[in-house]
């Protein structure tokens, strides 16, 4: 069995089994609900707000552009970043405050955080294209700070993007600590401009109902009829996406 074909079994077997275990719950934190359930009103975070982990008061400070401070956290400590840039770091704060699907991949060490959550890579490599660019002092997002009564500030020089990070994978798997695990598999993953109710239903083993064997994981992805169907909709996504912003 070659390392990868084992490596994208794995990758599918760690989301069926996240997904299997947890029904939609909320994280705990202060700005989230207990209970997903509807939220009209959501000024940003749209996806949710037929199943919302966050309230609609939340998203208020996000509906702006350019963003300078998201609770207590600045964004712009290297300059204003792009909507581009901006755009991929409002998914990631949607995605962990507002989803009903982010208790899936609750750290089992506090409630509070999230670890080893799926993201595609053609996900990530588009993230790193549009920050590419823009500018951080902090590899890590999380701990790289120092703080005070006012917020963070910077430790370090700040650097362009593609200087911080290697590439897509490496941004995904660095920025945000260990919150997320870039998958080998751009079906069995999530992309967070998107609800992914579809991933989230959809039986991750076989679309027989039976378990897949390693081997077969990589034909499974490539050809099943919901891959198939998924890779569609995102090619679509990515093309009206395209066309807005041009």
């Amino acid at each position: 069995m070659g390392p990868m074909i084992a490596y994208l079994g794995l990758s599918v077997t760690m989301l069926s089994l996240a997904v299997n275990c947890h029904s939609d719950r909320c994280l705990v934190g202060n700005n989230h609900k207990t209970l997903p359930s509807p939220e009209p009103g959501m000024q940003a975070c749209t996806k949710y707000s037929q199943s919302s982990c966050c309230y609609a008061n939340y998203t208020q400070q996000l509906n702006v552009s350019p963003l300078i401070k998201v609770n207590n956290m600045y964004w712009n400590t290297c300059g204003q970043l792009s909507p581009q840039c901006e755009q991929y770091l409002k998914n990631v704060d949607c995605f962990y405050h507002c989803s009903p699907h982010a208790f899936h991949w609750v750290n089992p060490n506090n409630s509070y955080s999230i670890i080893a959550v799926p993201i595609c890579r053609s996900y990530c490599d588009d993230w790193f294209t549009a920050c590419k660019n823009d500018r951080t002092c902090a590899r890590n997002w999380i701990t790289d700070w120092e703080w005070n009564e006012q917020g963070n500030r910077c430790k370090n020089e700040c650097i362009p993007f593609h200087q911080m990070f290697k590439d897509g994978k490496d941004l995904c798997e660095s920025m945000w600590s260990p919150s997320f695990n870039v998958s080998s598999s751009n079906c069995h993953c999530l992309m967070l401009d998107d609800n992914n109710d579809d991933i989230i239903e959809h039986p991750l083993t076989h679309e027989r109902g039976t378990a897949t064997p390693a081997q077969d994981v990589h034909q499974d992805v490539d050809r099943s009829p919901f891959c198939q169907q998924r890779y569609k909709k995102m090619q679509k996504k990515k093309i009206k996406a395209m066309k807005q912003s041009s």
